[in-house]
């Protein structure tokens, strides 16, 4: 049974690595990024808003499409609503696919300073824009959000061992899949 993963996590968390690192373990498996597929649409930036919805939806397509070849799919994406979480959730239900939400867990600090960073980079504030708050209101907002989704499993991140963390992230996926598998059994 194919995975869909989504790893949610706040803005410069590491999500996108952390899933490349995953996604290397595992044949064919697609490291979906909404970010990236929105860049690729011709003057997104004109109307980020419409840009979004057609980036998700695109995401959509190409996750059922790799889903339905039994091959896994992991989507690092930052959400401010549930509505896409919801989206990929049902996907993974009609392509009967294992579905796991992971977050992954970063202080505000550490965000606050990756961001930063990262920002110094123009190219990559082109592809995914300034901040919309302070970083601390980032993660509350976006831990009130996750209150809501009770499934979400947490990952705790552990500053400069990417290999600590990709295990970490392995062993949730793989625990959440053994446990839905166990429940589905009769």
């Amino acid at each position: 049974m194919p995975l869909l993963v989504l790893l949610h996590g706040a803005p410069a968390s590491g999500k996108s690595t952390l899933a490349r690192r995953w996604a290397d373990g595992r044949p064919l498996a697609l490291v979906l990024d909404v970010d990236v597929v929105r860049s690729l649409l011709g003057a997104w930036q004109d109307d980020p808003a419409s840009a979004g919805v057609a980036a998700r939806d695109l995401a959509l397509a190409m996750a059922r499409t790799h889903l339905t070849g039994g091959r896994d799919v992991i989507v690092p994406q930052f959400l401010r609503r549930t509505g896409f979480a919801d989206d990929l959730a049902s996907l993974a239900s009609e392509v009967g696919a294992a579905f796991v939400e992971v977050e992954l867990e970063v202080g505000v600090e550490m965000a606050q300073r990756r961001f930063d960073r990262r920002s110094a980079d123009l190219g990559d504030v082109a592809v995914h824009g300034p901040l919309w708050a302070p970083m601390a209101e980032i993660v509350a907002a976006h831990r009130e959000l996750l209150a809501t989704r009770p499934r979400v499993v947490v990952v705790e991140q552990v500053e400069g061992d990417l290999d600590e963390t990709t295990r970490r992230l392995a062993d949730a996926v793989e625990r959440v899949h053994r446990d839905d598998s166990n429940l589905a059994d009769p």
